[in-house]
């Protein structure tokens, strides 16, 4: 059975993109923004950010691994850690943001 990744993760990399690009427009969530790295949009994006910055290529590697499955585990597979943890983590490292 295949699996297609969450809208909000196709979400969270299309608004990478425009981080990316520098085309975020004003409003744009800030680092550690969100309660769940899976909210789609901005505060997916910036969790994306993070991991690229903990793997180069990161989000490439992920979107190559989406290409016709998806499971979560492809982001311990790319960074050693399970998703949980790497969000855990990214919280820890923007205290005081919600």
């Amino acid at each position: 059975m295949l699996f297609r990744a969450p809208s909000s993760l196709l979400e969270g990399i299309a608004d990478y993109t425009i981080l990316k690009a520098n085309y975020a427009p004003p409003g744009f969530n800030k680092p550690g923004s969100g309660s769940r790295w899976d909210a789609g949009f901005d505060i997916t994006a910036r969790f994306l950010e993070y991991c690229d910055g903990l793997v180069p290529g990161f989000v490439a590697k992920l979107n190559n691994l989406m290409r016709k499955t998806y499971d979560v585990s492809f982001f311990k597979n790319i960074t050693g850690k399970p998703v949980e943890q790497l969000w855990k983590d990214y919280k820890a490292k923007h205290p005081g943001v919600k």
